[in-house]
């Protein structure tokens, strides 16, 4: 009776991590949405000011342009009222920059957070399958401590994996490369 027990514990304790995890992805789901739709809006605000300032900075050349065929001199012209004109929006443009840096640094860190619980739902799915296989006899102590060992250390290591795959990714190193640091990441 104490094997059916184990198994219905670890039955038990699945189900709860299946279904932690669906609300977890469920409610970055709509986080990352959000995000995405205010770095959206960010990024039409900067297009639609630089258009404008495109405009402003065709109707500088243009009066310097006319000045120059005029008096056939090319000292400088006044532009302050084109200027004055033109002030607000590059304030503006730098603050959408400065808003959309900010936003895009916060969602890659909600990636980075998700990536990490993502790593340790992992982790706890092996291991209720490394307890399940032991409550059964399939696998010893030893063998159990050992898997345990090595999925843990993809969560204890996660900061350092990650940095390695974007090194892979921006092709500063080879696949081979990366799955041998990887590899000696998690021994």
């Amino acid at each position: 009776m104490g094997i059916f027990d184990k198994a219905l514990k670890t039955a038990k304790n699945v189900g709860a991590s299946v279904g932690n995890a669906t609300i977890n992805v469920a409610s970055s789901m709509g986080t990352s949405v959000q995000n995405n739709s205010e770095v959206a809006s960010i990024k039409m605000n900067i297009n639609a000011i630089k258009q404008e300032l495109d405009a402003s900075y065709i109707q500088i050349g243009k009066k310097y342009v006319d000045y120059v065929i005029e008096s056939g001199d090319m000292p400088g012209i006044d532009v302050s009222d084109l200027l004055k004109m033109m002030d607000p929006k590059i304030t503006k443009l730098k603050e959408l920059e400065e808003e959309l840096i900010r936003v895009e640094k916060e969602i890659k860190q909600q990636n980075v957070i998700r990536e990490k619980m993502r790593a340790e739902e992992e982790l706890q799915a092996e291991k209720t399958k490394l307890d399940r296989a032991l409550a059964m006899d399939i696998i010893s102590q030893d063998e159990y401590n050992y898997k345990l060992a090595k999925a843990s250390k993809r969560v204890e290591n996660f900061e350092e994996i990650r940095r390695v795959e974007q090194q892979f990714e921006m092709n500063l190193i080879t696949k081979e490369e990366m799955n041998a640091k990887i590899e000696e990441l998690t021994k």
